[in-house]
């Protein structure tokens, strides 16, 4: 019975399509709508409404974030092995980079952030970095802060979460798929 009627409800949603949505944009987002899937149009909070036949939109919370940075084993200039971890605290400042040019911005800081604070520990030597960490997290604002321009995130600071001597080894795995094995943290 449920089949014979089911052709009602695909035409009660069609139906529903064609008339305009009101979408609610909370304080601590925005949004862009895509109109007739090319047109970007900027949404900031307040209420919206849209045509879902011609429309589609996707929000974004815009206020201070979080990403972890993962630990990565690097040796610096004077060829000492380190794992480098950080944490980076951003805002979304142009929501239209961030949405509409970027597939995923949490994905995309975390990667980017991490290139440019392993490239930044390689350029400076243990020491250096170890007797002034508060100098050198100003530098990986910097650092981080122009890997991310164009991201549509201003970044409000970089701090090393973990940044400890280490030794890696690498053992030749001969399994089935013949990869390498990296132990760290000895």
């Amino acid at each position: 019975m449920d089949k014979a009627f089911g052709w009602i409800g695909e035409i009660f949603q069609t139906l529903l399509r064609l008339l305009p949505w009101l979408v609610i944009v909370p304080a601590t987002h925005e949004g862009v709508a895509f109109v007739h899937g090319h047109r970007i149009k900027r949404w900031k909070p307040g209420l919206h409404w849209y045509w879902p036949v011609a429309t589609t939109y996707r929000t974004m919370m815009t206020v201070r974030q979080t990403q972890k940075i993962q630990s990565k084993v690097v040796m610096t200039k004077d060829n000492k092995t380190v794992i480098v971890g950080a944490m980076v605290t951003y805002y979304v400042d142009d929501i239209v980079a961030a949405l509409a040019h970027i597939a995923d911005l949490a994905s995309d800081v975390i990667e980017r952030a991490q290139g440019a604070i392993l490239t930044e520990v390689t350029r400076h030597t243990m020491e250096e970095i170890q007797t002034d960490r508060a100098n050198f997290n100003l530098k990986l604002n910097d650092v981080v802060g122009k890997a991310l321009n164009g991201y549509g995130v201003q970044v409000i600071q970089i701090q090393l979460t973990e940044f400890a001597p280490t030794r890696a080894l690498t053992l030749n795995g001969q399994a089935a798929i013949g990869t390498y094995t990296m132990w760290t943290g000895f």
